[in-house]
């Protein structure tokens, strides 16, 4: 499968996995079961080795909860500014299976950005890689319609409605789950045509 979140092309992904590995320990969470919840401090970031986990962002106003992102096994897990800083998560953190986490200390992050050699470089590398995939996810909000914003979803991670419930996609996209049936049914019969 192709990696979800592109930050990751632009990061020396072994570093951090082996970092993890070494130094992480390994939690199991149950499907439906938050890792972090919104207002906490959760000083931890991690290596998804099984499942999937959902980030959560809640609306004030309508009292309603959006998904802004997903984590795929091989991929890290983290809301990084409160991991990083020791501040209250904007977010929340979910697992949408049962999964395997190794979670490290934020400790050991800001310990390797300060006193490695190229800490400061790694540090610098992450946070534009991150700032790069956060814009991009922006403004193709409003770039694209939902319909490309699904055909693209798809494209880059066709096995994705395989593995995430349908209510959890539609959220992703922003749009309703009448919306997204109405996108794949209109993709079914231009498949058939």
């Amino acid at each position: 499968m192709s990696e979800f979140n592109t930050y990751m092309t632009g990061i020396d992904v072994d570093y951090y996995r082996n970092l993890c590995l070494e130094k992480g320990e390994s939690h199991q969470y149950r499907k439906s079961e938050y890792i972090q919840k919104e207002g906490e401090i959760f000083p931890f970031w991690g290596l998804l080795e099984s499942g999937i986990v959902k980030y959560i962002c809640r609306n004030i106003t309508e009292k309603k909860d959006y998904n802004i992102g997903f984590s795929f096994p091989g991929e890290f897990v983290a809301d990084y500014p409160s991991c990083l800083y020791g501040i209250k998560s904007e977010i929340s953190i979910q697992a949408v299976t049962d999964c395997k986490i190794y979670l490290c200390h934020s400790d050991i992050l800001n310990h390797e950005y300060e006193y490695k050699p190229n800490g400061q470089r790694l540090a610098r590398i992450v946070a534009e890689q991150l700032f790069n995939q956060t814009y991009l996810r922006y403004t193709n909000l409003y770039r694209y319609t939902p319909e490309e914003r699904y055909e693209q979803l798809l494209e880059k991670y066709r096995d994705i409605i395989q593995l995430i419930p349908l209510k959890e996609i539609a959220s992703y996209l922003k749009i309703t789950p009448i919306h997204l049936s109405r996108l794949r049914r209109k993709q079914i019969l231009n498949m058939k045509k």
